[in-house]
């Protein structure tokens, strides 16, 4: 298995990853997701507090950790998609992902939480549905459905 360079040389239509809008909001999510894990395990109770899921006293972040660890191997795992180009497999990874924000702003609403934390949430889960969306675009458009080949 090896790393394709970052133009395809297999069709004239191909353009670099780095022109697509879309890599570039996955890119900022694998960062995002890593980021939360590393503030999650360094101050859980903060974390849970900004998430919009305050917790009853700094001995009940035993959660807040098990989504640290999970946050982690998510950004992982989009970052080796990322690094291996499997772009089709980075879109369906962004779109899946939409679950996440939008059962975290359920969640925070039916708790009573702050609307601007539910907002966030919202805004969270279009930012993926625009990253599938353009990253699709990207590959239809330059034929790099798979990587490596």
């Amino acid at each position: 298995m090896t790393a394709l360079p970052l133009t395809s040389t297999g069709s004239t239509k191909s353009s670099s990853m780095w022109r697509s809008p879309g890599i570039w909001m996955a890119t900022f999510i694998v960062v995002y997701i890593t980021f939360n894990a590393l503030r999650a395990t360094i101050n859980p109770v903060h974390f849970a507090a900004a998430y919009g899921t305050p917790l009853a006293g700094p001995e009940h972040d035993a959660f807040v950790l098990v989504y640290a660890i999970r946050a982690l191997f998510l950004g992982l795992f989009g970052f080796s998609l990322l690094v291996t180009r499997r772009f089709r497999a980075l879109a369906l990874f962004s779109l899946v992902a939409v679950v996440m924000p939008v059962g975290d702003a359920v969640l925070v609403a039916s708790r009573g939480g702050a609307g601007a934390i539910v907002v966030r949430h919202v805004v969270i889960a279009i930012f993926l549905f625009l990253t599938w969306l353009l990253i699709e675009r990207w590959v239809k458009r330059n034929g790099q459905s798979v990587s490596n080949e």
